[in-house]
């Protein structure tokens, strides 16, 4: 049994070893340049020679892939080899984590009254002092998390004036019996009913570890409170994101993230993004037109960090519900 057991791993070995040499054989010198300047631009380091080959063959894929996208030149927008592209597959899913559900969530669905409010063309909240640095969640699946503190965060500064930032460590590690499950995903509007009967601490009393550990919430670190949460919609009626955004301020959004990972620059929109489903949590911080284009998109802050996309933001088309983005709309009522 040992004996087979051994011929078995000698000939997996065997194997993984000529799929990197037949990798290594069909490489080009542009991959080759390209690694050593991806390496160098994102301080990678290797604890030895097999560690770096397979995550150069991972690179390899992905930027060929990225390559062949901005070549064609066809799309309205581009791709960047940036700091995720050597991750894995299994990698770059842990960089999501909402739980999609078909069950409805019990909540109040804003006034269509606010769609005779004025609604100007073009609405931009990252130019608020209200609105906080993009942050970085890691391989915690705890995008929820952030998509819940920035709109609390933007709407407790416009009332008081100070922007005091949230801590997403107190969701990821307290907000369990609400719905959520860590860093294996939750709801942004789940962890609101918590903040809601609990409140929050601020993010220098509870910083970010990017994984779950023992609540440690405070009431003496108090951050702040949701006084209630409602749906923008619940008809798919991207008009009434927009008044909501307009005169409310971020809008929480599930949407489906699967080939957000590599994104640069420019309107994303794509086909093969699902209408459906999603897996994602993200923020709607504005709106407007392109000029190129001509396609109209949506603001979106995301928790991949700042060198991610545009400065941590993608530009969504709007008004075609483009990766599911209408599904679930949500926004808090803060104090």
């Amino acid at each position: 049994m040992k004996l087979q057991v051994l011929v078995l791993f000698a000939t997996l070995a065997v194997a993984v070893a000529q799929d990197f040499l037949q990798e290594d054989e069909n490489r080009d010198s542009t991959d080759d340049a390209d690694w050593e300047r991806f390496k160098s631009k994102h301080k990678k380091k290797f604890k030895n020679k097999d560690r770096e080959r397979i995550r150069k063959n991972t690179f390899v894929q992905h930027n060929r892939q990225i390559r062949k996208h901005n070549q064609i030149g066809k799309s309205s927008y581009k791709l960047q080899a940036n700091q995720f592209a050597d991750w894995s597959n299994a990698e770059l899913e842990q960089l999501k984590g909402e739980i999609d559900t078909d069950n409805e969530i019990p909540g109040p669905v804003v006034s269509t009254d606010i769609l005779r409010q004025s609604v100007p063309d073009a609405v931009d909240l990252r130019k608020s002092s209200c609105m906080p640095d993009v942050k970085y969640q890691g391989g915690c699946g705890s995008c929820y998390s952030f998509a819940a503190t920035t709109p609390i965060e933007f709407q407790r500064c416009l009332k008081t004036g100070k922007l005091v930032t949230l801590s997403e460590e107190n969701i990821v590690d307290c907000s369990q019996k609400y719905g959520n499950a860590g860093c294996n995903g939750g709801l942004a509007l789940r962890a609101w009913n918590y903040v809601k009967d609990i409140g929050i601490n601020t993010e220098e009393a509870y910083p970010y570890q990017g994984e779950e550990t023992l609540c440690e919430y405070s009431a003496s670190n108090y951050g702040g409170n949701v006084t209630s949460w409602a749906y923008a919609t619940r008809s798919n009626d991207e008009e009434v994101m927009k008044a909501v955004v307009a005169n409310y301020g971020p809008l929480a959004v599930s949407i489906d993230a699967n080939d957000w990972e590599f994104y640069s620059s420019g309107v994303f929109s794509t086909p093969t993004c699902s209408n459906i489903s999603t897996n994602h949590a993200v923020v709607i911080v504005g709106y407007g037109t392109d000029e190129s284009s001509k396609k109209p998109y949506w603001i979106v802050r995301n928790s991949w960090g700042s060198e991610w996309g545009q400065d941590g933001y993608i530009y969504l088309e709007r008004g075609v519900n483009m990766c599911a983005v209408s599904k679930r709309a949500v926004f808090p009522t803060a104090y």
